[in-house]
């Protein structure tokens, strides 16, 4: 094969070429720091570029999550602080009230109008919102307040009183509000109302013989959330054993007229369902079957005793108009200072949480960190290297120009020259 000039004189553009993109290559990892500018670069470290970058953004997500988490719980903690300190008050005015001193004048106009505004300030405690207008002590239900407050006329010996608060009703649920902290875990950022502001434990009685109940067919309903099955054929002592043995703060037992009663271990009220199509709690008399909505779907004929806060405070006023002294600092007081232990005991776990989430900023700020150095490590240029490149680079370039030059032949003008 017969080499041309003109052939040599291709391949020696097609060598410069080449030298200019690997110089053009080099010059651009200098002037960016960066490697790897295009998949075709390095495919292995582009693979681990995006797992690395996905990974960030996921660090950069949890970190405004915990920082909202944090907020909102620093939030519940206060409110449950303020709550805590109307209820010291309640407690001193109690304690003054029960002291046998005051007139019965005295009870109603300064202690009993005082009480009523405490009530009030705890009802506008409990529907406080966060800074994204979502109830704090809601549950998961956040278009609504969780306390719908009910006034009517307070008439005591003859004496109008006026329109007055008569009860509070709760209209959120008992199901969490979490955020995601890390893949795979989420953390509550609510205390359902009807923990936090309850005063007393809460019975059931359904008043209702079941002592010869079975079960038709395979059910299943709830208490606190939690899913119990019921097997067909099962006796009320079968489900009795369920629910005792159930991961609840909720005891059962058989009345002495066989009728089922549920007991709280803590202070809450009661959430109670049939699940689907299941109709045990409606059938054992201890929900209303027209209105299976949990919260407050008792059935009529059953016995409820428990109180929440409020009923408490009601409670109070309501002696503290009549006078009753007795009832003041026996039963009143009492009633007080277990709704305190309330508060306090959800006061804890909100400052249990807010811990949790401090741990966990800085265990994610530590990976954080090392993510972004393996990161760096894999896109990010080795400079001293880069300019040894660029410098070889430029030596071949200029080496293949000279030889290039010496390879090409004379032409008849540079004789004619």
């Amino acid at each position: 094969m017969r080499i041309t000039n003109s052939m040599i004189h291709n391949d020696m553009i097609l060598t410069l070429n080449r030298h200019k993109s690997a110089m053009a290559k080099v010059e651009n990892e200098l002037a960016t720091g960066v490697k790897i500018s295009k998949p075709s670069d390095d495919p292995t470290g582009s693979v681990n570029q995006m797992i690395y970058l996905s990974r960030m953004a996921e660090f950069n997500q949890y970190e405004r999550n915990v920082q909202e988490a944090h907020d909102r719980i620093n939030m519940i903690d206060n409110q449950l602080g303020n709550a805590t300190d109307i209820m010291h008050r309640v407690r001193e005015l109690t304690v003054q009230a029960a002291n046998g001193i005051n007139s019965k004048f005295e009870l109603r106009e300064s202690i009993g109008k005082e009480i009523e505004q405490h009530l009030l300030s705890l009802v506008d405690l409990a529907n406080v919102k966060d800074s994204t207008g979502r109830p704090l002590f809601g549950g998961s239900v956040i278009e609504r307040d969780p306390f719908t407050a009910i006034f009517e006329r307070n008439v005591t010996e003859g004496v109008d009183n006026g329109r007055m608060l008569s009860g509070v009703v709760y209209q959120g649920d008992n199901l969490a509000n979490s955020r995601e902290i890390e893949r795979r875990e989420a953390m509550d950022v609510s205390i359902p109302g009807n923990k936090a502001f309850w005063g007393t434990n809460m019975t059931i009685t359904t008043n209702k013989d079941s002592g010869d109940y079975i079960a038709q067919g395979n059910q299943a309903f709830a208490i606190d959330g939690y899913k119990i099955d019921i097997s067909a054929g099962d006796t009320i002592e079968n489900i009795i054993d369920k629910i005792n043995n159930a991961p609840v703060e909720v005891k059962a037992s058989l009345g002495g007229n066989n009728d089922l009663i549920l007991s709280t271990e803590t202070p809450h009220q009661i959430w109670l369902e049939d699940i689907e199509s299941s109709t045990v709690l409606q059938d054992l008399g201890v929900i209303d079957g027209n209105n299976k909505k949990p919260g407050n779907n008792i059935s009529a004929a059953a016995t409820v005793n428990g109180m929440s806060i409020f009923d408490v405070v009601i409670q109070l006023r309501k002696d503290l108009y009549n006078g009753d002294q007795l009832a003041i600092g026996g039963r009143d007081l009492e009633a007080i200072d277990m709704a305190m232990e309330n508060l306090l005991r959800y006061r804890a776990e909100a400052g249990a949480r807010v811990n949790r989430l401090e741990s966990h900023t800085e265990r994610l700020a530590m990976d954080k960190t090392y993510t972004q150095e393996l990161l760096a490590k894999n896109e990010s240029i080795d400079e001293v290297e880069s300019i040894v490149n660029l410098k070889w680079l430029e030596n071949v370039n200029n080496y293949a120009l000279k030889v290039g030059a010496g390879m090409i032949k004379p032409t008849l003008m540079d004789f004619l020259r």
